[in-house]
């Protein structure tokens, strides 16, 4: 049922974040670039938090914006269309000085804006706009000429060029009315998801960009999860009975790249390699919840989507903080100690990292126990597998933690300021919103009910 949204919240969203991008090139030569631009993330957040509200008083509607019918707003992509911004501010909140230089504000803005189209897209031509706008900053360089630039631009381009391949075989125009897709279709969509999301083996690109890349601008591209947006779409609507079979390979595909980067993390050393296997582990547990196609695993991923997206931020943001301000964060030969100086930064670590492994009175722990049961009911294998993952990522963070803020503090490192107000008040909204869910799980839950509701009556009516 399609319905007009009463004002184009979706459209001065967009309009919003276009003029922060305008705005933060550096020859506006402003002051202050980034209060420049987190006041037109904030502006969006606004909008998009009135499209939220109107879906929520209609959940089974697809709200149209009245200006720009090509956007629209629903159960399943209201919840991402809200938050995406809020992380994109979080992180240029707390981004040392050097890393919003240049070209990178208008860069981290241009994802968000392209990020955006595709979560709110009504057709397959805004779907494959969007898509494609999020290449623009890394193809173009907007973060500096860094190691893993041509890898990066490789992945995302084959991405890219990849859904639109599989957009020229779909026999309508709607992305919601999948029932006559041929198989060719589906498996170069799907590929664009093996790819986008970097699942084994496709995932050394994303290795690079943790290791090489501006890590900002990496956290914000690894948790827009737009394979699993493609996934999720795919699910609730008319497919051809072979491709949930290709979905479910898609889904031990998703199993298989956490297992392997959770095994490969526990014998590296550099503090941004150990993060990047536990980020990507953790993240291919959406695409198992979203393929489960019961209540408990579906809401699981949905939640998880949240808490990846929030500690992973959280954790990588943190870490650029630290390598800032010591050097021998890159690459460390012994444990540094910092905790002796930065002690709430290291509280904010360790809370980050154990909601995201799923600690008891965090909002990690109600999305994997739903995600375990899911798993479980589909296939005890799945289950099993998600524990196993789950604990090795644990011991993998656990040892990160001890790396960077346990043992002796170095000689060289006298004296370090701890964390910032720019930076304190964001990884605290952060820490608040994961134990607030862990302690409340209703609210998050309520959240996204809708959504499972409607993923599930959809996917169950077509069967």
């Amino acid at each position: 049922m399609t319905h007009y949204l009463d004002l184009p919240y979706l459209s001065l969203g967009h309009a919003a974040l276009l003029i922060g991008i305008l705005v933060s090139l550096p020859s506006f030569h402003r002051k202050s670039p980034r209060r420049t631009a987190l006041l037109c993330l904030l502006a969006a957040v606004i909008c998009f938090a009135l499209a939220l509200w109107r879906v929520m008083q209609n959940a089974s509607a697809e709200l149209l914006d009245p200006w720009l019918p090509c956007l629209e707003a629903d159960a399943l992509d209201g919840v991402p269309l809200l938050l995406y911004p809020v992380i994109a501010a979080l992180g240029i909140c707390v981004a040392p000085r050097r890393d919003v230089k240049g070209y990178a504000l208008s860069g981290i803005l241009l994802l968000v804006f392209g990020t955006e189209m595709v979560y709110a897209s009504a057709n397959i031509i805004a779907l494959n706009v969007g898509w494609w706008i999020t290449c623009l900053p890394f193809v173009c360089g907007a973060f500096g000429q860094t190691l893993d630039r041509k890898l990066t631009s490789l992945a995302l381009i084959t991405s890219a060029a990849l859904l639109t391949a599989a957009s020229m075989f779909f026999h309508s125009a709607s992305i919601h009315d999948m029932s006559s897709i041929p198989l060719v279709s589906l498996v170069l969509l799907l590929l664009a998801v093996v790819v986008r999301k970097g699942l084994f083996p496709l995932h050394q690109w994303s290795l690079r960009l943790f290791e090489h890349g501006p890590l900002i601008p990496a956290a914000l591209l690894f948790n827009a999860h737009l394979g699993a947006l493609l996934v999720a779409r795919s699910e609730s609507n008319h497919l051809p009975p072979m491709a949930h079979q290709v979905l479910d390979w898609l889904c031990l595909l998703a199993l298989l790249t956490a297992l392997v980067t959770s095994l490969r993390g526990l014998v590296v050393k550099k503090p941004r390699r150990m993060l990047a296997f536990v980020c990507i582990s953790q993240a291919s547990f959406i695409l198992a919840g979203l393929s489960a196609s019961n209540t408990a695993g579906v809401m699981g991923g949905m939640l998880h989507w949240m808490v990846v997206s929030f500690a992973s931020t959280g954790l990588i943001a943190i870490l650029r903080i630290l390598e800032v301000r010591v050097v021998d964060v890159a690459d460390p030969n012994e444990s540094l100690g910092l905790a002796v100086r930065a002690p709430r930064l290291a509280t904010f670590f360790l809370i980050c990292g154990l909601a995201l492994v799923g600690l008891p009175g965090t909002m990690g722990y109600c999305a994997e126990d739903l995600l375990f049961h899911g798993a479980q009911e589909r296939h005890p294998v799945m289950g099993v597998a998600l524990l196993l993952a789950t604990a090795l990522n644990a011991i993998n963070l656990l040892r990160l933690y001890s790396v960077l803020f346990l043992g002796v503090l170095p000689k060289n490192v006298i004296e370090i300021p701890d964390a910032l107000p720019r930076e304190r008040w964001p990884l605290a909204l952060i820490v608040c919103f994961l134990i607030t869910g862990g302690i409340f799980p209703s609210l998050p839950v309520a959240l996204r009910k809708a959504a499972t509701e409607h993923f599930l009556f959809e996917a169950k009516h077509h069967e």
